[in-house]
């Protein structure tokens, strides 16, 4: 007779739970802690989700991490970490395909989409959104701020990543995470760059919006910039 796992009680129990109420039925440990039961079958993933709120300090870093971070922790092992990862990945491609040939005409619709494709993101990432004529968005490029300003990608690079999808327009989003949208050095030096990029290949240059804390700044729409 098979034996039967020492949580398959504590597990249904979960699963139950999350099936009834959703996310919002769980605490972030238990969604972290349901969410390795498939990665981790055969043991306690509740120490495991707890070591990683402790790491992280919150789901959505927890979920955003490197997979060398994640690694690190113990319990997590490689099958853990390769988890979360493409979890988080299929998450954030989904949200960039979710508002594709959606026309995003204003402001509103622009902080709009930009704050849900930076749910549960990290700081100092940026999201180039490429629209046409129409203001329609035809892809998302996503890439650390940090690559940019210390030169790692090239303005080529950028260049062509935008050439590439046929933009008319861009619209640059930064994510601040859960810090406050207020503009940073850094920030007004992304903007800048691209700003003097796009002019020199003739794509225009909707604005600059900065998304954190549940808020988001328009650039454009605050004068702190000249477009």
């Amino acid at each position: 007779m098979e034996k039967k796992h020492s949580h398959s009680g504590h597990r249904g129990r979960l699963r139950r739970r999350f099936l009834e109420a959703g996310q919002d039925g769980l605490y972030d440990h238990e969604l972290l802690e349901l969410m390795l039961f498939y990665a981790r079958p055969v043991v306690n993933t509740n120490n495991i989700a707890h070591s990683l709120m402790d790491s992280f300090g919150s789901l959505g870093k927890a979920l955003s991490a490197d997979r060398r971070s994640l690694s690190a922790v113990k319990g997590v092992g490689q099958s853990g970490s390769l988890f979360i990862r493409l979890m988080y990945d299929l998450g954030v491609s989904n949200l960039r395909t979710a508002h594709e040939s959606e026309r995003l005409s204003d402001r509103s619709r622009l902080c709009a989409c930009l704050a849900e494709q930076f749910k549960g993101a990290s700081a100092r990432i940026c999201n180039i959104l490429c629209l046409s004529s129409r203001s329609e968005l035809l892809s998302t490029v996503t890439l650390p701020m940090d690559k940019i300003l210390d030169g790692e990608m090239t303005a080529k690079e950028l260049a062509a990543s935008v050439l590439k999808s046929g933009a008319a327009s861009v619209c640059l989003g930064i994510s601040h995470g859960s810090d406050l949208p207020l503009p940073l050095p850094d920030d007004l030096a992304l903007t800048r760059l691209f700003g003097e990029l796009l002019s020199a290949i003739g794509v225009g240059f909707t604005d600059c919006i900065i998304c954190g804390g549940g808020s988001s700044f328009s650039m454009r729409g605050s004068g702190a910039f000249a477009f």
